[in-house]
């Protein structure tokens, strides 16, 4: 604990010293539990000084090897592997021949491969081997069938089996869903306008592909017994097609409304305004990426045509005033630049998604204000959604 406070920013550290004193009450003071070091030990300083530190500070200090945990890794004999310092290089190295050996030690009758269709009477939650062990079997989804597989751990093994139930119920109604997409009701002006963005087939598949992933959030799917899985397929072939078409209804105004703001994405003279267009035309593209009508929760979705209204008025008023088009934009894209930025870095899904609708909202509050926004947004707001994302 003394290195640690030792390696604190010299600003931060002159509240804590001497650090061995401040370590020695931390070790009296405070009881083994399940809980990060560096959590525990800001959490009694701020306590004991009333100065607020948060854990992240003790994120950046370097502590000698001798101060990180030793790990030796045994066979089943006590026979010593590897050792090493670093928990996750050895994970790394020895996780797909431990898996191995643990599969062979428990139930190996158990598993199968590739499963086209639900054919087990029950598929245990966990199974005890003779040797004591205890997995967790699950399916796992192959791409076209699935597997039934033995995990060490039960969350591991209940994300893999959704997944794989989710697979068979797929193969399941296969042709259910191809009479749902053919009957979906889109009418021909309704395609035409759809054309800037794909095929009528396309627009289909994504319609009922987005219903599915609607279903499925409706459902259970921790399936185990082949009662339970055939009633789950037989209530899913009687809504399928009601959510497409629910997708569908969502679809409409969204098409609708970016065929009416077409005309609007051009300049009246060539070279007039060549940012701003730019940027209303990079708006629209990132809102209508490939596939996000399948994509997309219709908690999103509902707001489209609220944002491509305010594409359209923005439009509308950059040919009158291109300046203070300009201004406006300036306060957009130091935030959509960092959220791209954070995004081709590989950012946390959760946060980018915070960041990217927050700037919708934005655009909508300094283009479109009588549209009004769907929740409260600001620069602050913004520059806490882009800091959180560090």
């Amino acid at each position: 604990m003394a290195e640690l406070i030792r390696g604190l920013p010299k600003a931060l550290r002159r509240n804590f010293v001497p650090a061995p004193d401040f370590s020695r009450a931390f070790v009296e003071a405070e009881s083994p539990r399940d809980e990060p070091l560096a959590k525990a030990l800001a959490a009694f300083l701020k306590r004991a000084t009333g100065v607020d530190i948060a854990a992240a500070e003790f994120a950046g200090v370097e502590l000698p090897a001798h101060f990180r945990m030793s790990y030796r890794l045994h066979d089943e004999n006590g026979k010593t592997l590897t050792s090493g310092r670093d928990l996750a290089a050895l994970r790394g190295q020895w996780e797909g021949q431990a898996r191995e050996a643990f599969s062979r030690k428990t139930d190996i009758e158990l598993t199968r491969e590739d499963v086209a269709s639900w054919d087990f009477e029950e598929i245990p939650a966990q199974v005890r081997s003779g040797g004591g062990l205890t997995a967790f079997p699950a399916l796992v989804d192959l791409g076209e069938a699935v597997a039934l597989r033995v995990f060490e751990r039960a969350d591991e093994a209940h994300a893999a089996h959704r997944q794989g139930v989710v697979r068979l119920l797929r193969n399941a109604l296969a042709s259910d869903a191809k009479q749902a997409r053919r009957r979906l009701p889109i009418g021909n002006a309704l395609a035409l306008k759809y054309a800037p963005l794909g095929g009528i087939e396309g627009l289909r598949e994504d319609l009922l592909e987005g219903g599915f992933s609607d279903l499925l959030e409706r459902h259970e799917l921790d399936v185990r017994t082949a009662g339970t899985f055939e009633a789950l397929r037989t209530q899913c072939s009687r809504e399928l097609f009601g959510a497409g078409v629910e997708r569908l209804k969502l679809a409409e105004p969204i098409i609708e409304a970016q065929a009416e703001l077409k005309p609007w994405l051009q300049p009246p003279l060539l070279g007039f305004a060549r940012a701003s267009y730019d940027d209303l035309r990079e708006q629209l593209g990132a809102l209508l990426t490939p596939g996000f009508l399948r994509e997309l929760s219709p908690t999103r979705l509902v707001h489209y045509p609220r944002y491509l209204k305010a594409i359209r008025l923005r439009g509308e008023r950059l040919r009158q005033d291109p300046a203070k088009d300009q201004q406006r934009m300036l306060q957009v894209m130091p935030y959509w630049r960092a959220y791209l930025q954070h995004r081709a870095a590989g950012a946390s899904a959760v946060g980018l998604a915070e960041l990217r609708w927050l700037i919708e909202e934005w655009r909508v509050s300094l283009f479109a204000q009588e549209l009004k926004t769907a929740e409260p947004v600001s620069a602050k707001r913004l520059a806490r959604a882009l800091a959180a994302l560090a």
